[in-house]
């Protein structure tokens, strides 16, 4: 089947290309001279009155001619280069070489004139097989872009197109239905509806069941297929206006409609039917095509000019007439060059006007919480992607902060956000290779586009990471004062309370039983030592009084001291130095020391634990090391410990890292920052200590 399909395609090739050469080379010289009476046979000839209609507004007959041909073949160049490409790049697929054999039979018939073959009986033959497959062409319009009809009524009209014109070209004894029989009224009238009925199919289409992607597809179709139409509505005029003019007119704006339509065709079928095929191939192709009509309009009304002013007057005033129109007719050039732009690539065409945009958005960020979904919706509207993301890195993988439309399935691409050196996440394009679908010398465009973004990233990140310190600020809080409350209530509360109740005791007994009195007391005594005791722990729990009353040195010596026994030997190493710390980091290296020698001692197993203090430029350096059994053998027991070592670190600002391997110990090393000593002295308050002492 395939290779039946594609020896088909190759022979519809051959029939197109033998067809179109010889109408276009006999029609250079057919369409110069007027035709036999006053109705032609062929749509593109013109009669004598026509043509003197024309060379009295300073057209004649060989401009016609020679235009008329150069319209045709553009025409027929178009369709035949979009069903190239498509087949070039969809030979594997069934439907690219159906749509690229419709696309290379459809431009050949419409841009060719059977009128000519009457003295060819075979290339007639050859034209009648080719129009009875390219005449189906406006059922597959109501498929357009996606092969189905939507509406679902468009079948029955699809339908009514297919009966009538296959009756008209392979039955046409039934003149009921015959197209050729009809008056011109009548067919012109039920062509304009049955093109009509597409315009309102497609336009419903665009409204209620089309992606993003989709409507710019329609947008491109209702480009070409509108000229086609405006076309038919001339045509129906010249049955009550036959100008040479208005036919003239009525040409050019069908052949204007079908010179753009194959494109827009030929690009959805690479865009949805060949995944890997690059975006940006097909933008260019459009975007080379479009500018070239624009050249070739600037082109033509300057030679026109050059024609038309020859022989009239004076050379020289022919040259100077014709630059001052150049001169004039630049400025609109390049406005129709900047509208092209604009409608291929979008607002890629202005990268100062997304940025801008960009950057009015930012101006909110901490006052709008949608911040992100904003730009990422501007972004993908802005750049007309089908989709587009901000993911942020965290600790747990990327997490997706803002989405716009879905992913098409032709692949993404993932740009880094980083800010100062620091990956903050990442920018997704629902298109593959995003930077090929710039506009050319404006790709500097995504640079800038991607810093704009990644301010808006951090930004972002930055609030979560905060919210969430907070979040463990407040648990922290909560949960120590929920742990004083419980030791309050229930240690040095009860304790007073019984203490009361051995007191009011002693007070009723003292004179009746002394000896009972006495051991109430006593009994009180005991107790209000407990209670004195539970004050202690509760006040070291809050802050070793080692800390306030001797520094920091003392306390962790004090500490390695209680943890030391004849298994385990803790060897101290950098306390003695001079280092200014705050209040708060002091706490934070004595607690993560204690917790650390508490794992040593209950899971490490190991007979030395190093304990390093070491004063960085901006930070203190602590490490803690054993010899432990390592980590793997500790990682399934670890919990609250290990996870109160790091939030302590990260409070302040910090950071601490555990490293260890099977058999060789664990090593913890914590970064916290310290505060610089100030020229002339410091002060930091009466909570600033020195490690020393």
């Amino acid at each position: 089947m395939r290779i039946l399909i594609h020896i088909l395609w190759w022979i519809a090739a051959g029939m197109s290309i033998m067809v179109s050469f010889y109408s276009h080379i006999l029609g250079v010289s057919v369409y110069s001279e007027p035709c036999e009476g006053n109705v032609c046979s062929s749509f593109l000839q013109l009669n004598a009155i026509q043509l003197e209609q024309l060379a009295s507004l300073g057209l004649p007959a060989g401009l016609y001619g020679g235009f008329i041909v150069v319209l045709l073949a553009i025409q027929n160049l178009s369709s035949w280069m979009v069903g190239f490409l498509v087949y070039r790049y969809g030979w594997r697929d069934y439907y690219s070489v159906i749509a690229s054999m419709l696309l290379v039979v459809t431009g050949t018939i419409f841009s060719t004139d059977d009128s000519l073959f009457a003295d060819a009986p075979v290339l007639m033959n050859l034209f009648l097989l080719l129009n009875g497959f390219g005449s189906m062409y406006l059922f597959f319009l109501f498929l357009f872009p996606n092969g189905r009809f939507f509406p679902r009524w468009t079948v029955v009209p699809a339908v009514v197109w297919l009966i009538v014109m296959a009756i008209t070209l392979w039955f046409p004894s039934l003149t009921l239905l015959n197209t050729v029989s009809w008056g011109p009224l009548m067919k012109n009238a039920y062509m304009l509806v049955m093109h009509g009925l597409v315009f309102v199919a497609q336009g419903y289409r665009y409204r209620h069941g089309a992606t993003t992607e989709q409507r710019r597809q329609i947008v491109w179709f209702f480009l070409g297929f509108g000229g086609y139409s405006i076309a038919g509505i001339f045509g129906m005029l010249e049955i009550f206006v036959s100008h040479g003019l208005l036919s003239m007119t009525t040409i050019t704006l069908l052949y204007i409609g079908l010179l753009v339509l194959p494109f827009s065709i030929g690009i959805t079928v690479l865009e949805t039917r060949l995944r890997p095929l690059s975006v940006a191939f097909n933008r260019t192709l459009v975007y080379i095509v479009l500018s070239s009509l624009s050249l070739l309009a600037y082109v033509m009304l300057v030679g026109a000019l050059g024609v038309l002013l020859q022989g009239k007057v004076h050379m020289i005033v022919a040259l100077l007439a014709t630059g001052l129109v150049a001169v004039m007719f630049h400025p609109l050039r390049e406005r129709i060059q900047k509208e092209v732009n604009h409608l291929v690539y979008g607002e890629k065409d202005d990268p100062y006007r997304i940025l801008s945009e960009l950057t009015q958005r930012l101006e909110g960020a901490f006052t709008h919480s949608s911040l992100l979904q904003t730009v990422v919706n501007q972004t993908a509207q802005a750049l007309r992607l089908p989709y587009a993301a901000i993911e942020l890195h965290t600790g747990e993988g990327p997490v997706l902060l803002a989405a716009y439309g879905h992913p098409s399935g032709n692949g993404c691409t993932m740009i880094p956000l980083e800010l100062q050196g620091e990956a903050a996440g990442q920018l997704v394009l629902g298109v593959e290779r995003f930077e090929e679908t710039l506009p050319p010398g404006k790709r500097r465009v995504l640079g800038d586009l991607v810093g704009q973004v990644s301010i808006a990233v951090q930004a972002v990140r930055l609030t979560r990471e905060l919210h969430r310190s907070r979040e463990r600020l407040v648990t922290a809080r909560e949960e120590e004062r929920r742990r004083l409350r419980r030791d309050l209530h229930d240690g040095l509360g009860s304790g007073l309370a019984g203490v009361l109740l051995r007191l009011d005791e002693a007070v009723q007994q003292h004179e009746t039983q002394p000896e009972r009195a006495k051991q109430s007391v006593e009994a009180a005594q005991q107790q209000l030592r407990a209670s004195i005791a539970d004050i202690r722990r509760l006040v070291y729990a809050l802050r070793p009084p080692a800390l306030d009353e001797f520094g920091l040195a003392f306390a962790l010596q004090e500490l390695a001291q209680q943890y030391e026994s004849g298994s385990l030997r803790i060897v101290l190493d950098g306390a003695e130095r001079e280092l200014l710390l705050s209040a708060a980091v002091e706490v934070a290296v004595y607690r993560i020391v204690q917790e650390a020698l508490t794992n040593v001692v209950r899971h490490a197993g190991a007979t030395v634990c190093t304990i390093r203090i070491a004063a960085e430029p901006q930070a203190l350096r602590l490490q803690i090391r054993d010899n432990g059994r390592g980590w793997s053998e500790l990682k399934d027991r670890a919990g609250v410990g290990v996870h109160s070592m790091k939030e302590r670190a990260e409070e302040l600002g910090g950071s601490c890292t555990i490293r260890s391997e099977d058999g060789e110990g664990t090593e913890i090393v914590v970064l916290l920052p310290r505060e610089e000593r100030r020229e002339g002295g410091a002060v930091y308050g009466e909570d600033t200590h020195l490690i020393g002492g």
